[in-house]
């Protein structure tokens, strides 16, 4: 009687523990819920001797199902632009994905986000479009403090010919307003 006592148990254990752990590695957009506020941000490319400060504001929209990301800029050369970020939890295929829209860029940009909260870090890799005749290739690692205040993004664009791309190198830099 003993025996089978502790085999149920040991079973029921066990069982108990393998959902836990599926249920605790279930992932959604909330994971990313750091990004939230607002943030005093800049870029910087020293290749190109160019510079771009912003203020990037981050909140849960269509019924906190994606996390926007606005922001307001003004470059080195005096230019003005305003982008968006959405990020949302693609269920079906396991993985949070990116769209960028840009005021002077022609094209949406979609991305696929991988984070690694055991280090902190968030990486930006693009999709490739196959409907495109352009060549674009993003990629881009996102470190952040211990306290989720700050941040820097290095990561580079490389455009054009794929067989000699033109290559925009950044690093920027965030801290949190609020």
């Amino acid at each position: 009687m003993k025996k089978i006592f502790f085999k149920i148990s040991f079973l029921v254990l066990t069982i108990s523990l393998s959902a836990g752990n599926s249920i605790a590695q279930e992932k959604k957009i909330q994971d990313l819920d750091f990004l939230i506020g607002e943030w005093k941000v800049r870029e910087d490319n020293k290749e190109e001797n160019w510079w771009e400060k912003s203020t990037r504001t981050a909140r849960y929209v269509l019924d906190s199902t994606y996390i926007e990301l606005e922001s307001k800029a003004l470059s080195s050369k005096g230019k003005r632009r305003t982008y968006r970020w959405y990020i949302h939890y693609n269920s079906k295929a396991q993985q949070f994905e990116m769209v960028s829209m840009f005021s002077n860029w022609h094209k949406v940009e979609r991305d696929i986000l991988h984070w690694d909260s055991e280090n902190r870090k968030l990486t930006v890799q693009n999709i490739s479009d196959s409907n495109s005749n352009e060549y674009h290739e993003r990629f881009g690692e996102i470190s952040f403090d211990e306290s989720f205040n700050k941040y820097v993004w290095k990561g580079e664009n490389k455009y054009g010919d794929p067989r000699e791309p033109s290559i925009w190198k950044y690093v920027e830099k965030g801290s949190r307003i609020k």
